[in-house]
């Protein structure tokens, strides 16, 4: 005699969706509300899918700053040489200025001579002429 396996089918009752309790604030307010998990799980994964969409186009504009950092820095390293050439020459335009005004007073200071001189040499000139009389 064989023996066979008894097979049962195990019958379940109706799956129905399970029921989720969201609690919102409105003012002073608190609403409960119900909503079947299907719905609130296919809205909470369609949030996710934006949020990581989202992340993915941060993630991609980080690369894209970090390339262009990448490529400014040799900018600003010639931008801190040229800060400092501007530097240097604004010092020489100081000191070209500081020469320049005070070759303006040396000319003065000459002219005013010149005429002393030539006051001098006039009433020298005329002693002569009066002597040699």
């Amino acid at each position: 005699m064989e023996e066979e396996d008894e097979v049962r089918e195990i019958e379940h009752e109706e799956s129905r969706p399970q029921a989720i309790r969201i609690l919102r604030k409105r003012g002073d307010e608190v609403l409960v509300m119900e909503e079947d998990t299907t719905r609130e799980m296919k809205r909470l994964l369609s949030t996710l899918s934006t949020a990581m969409k989202q992340i993915e186009g941060i993630a991609r504009t980080a690369v894209q700053w970090q390339q262009l950092i990448k490529r400014m820095e040799p900018l600003a390293e010639e931008n801190e040489k040229l800060k400092e050439a501007v530097k240097l020459m604004e010092k020489n335009v100081q000191r070209a200025q500081r020469e320049r005004d005070l070759s303006d007073s040396n000319k003065r200071d000459l002219e005013y001579q010149k005429g002393t001189l030539s006051e001098q040499l006039k009433i020298i000139s005329e002693q002569l002429e009066h002597t040699s009389e």
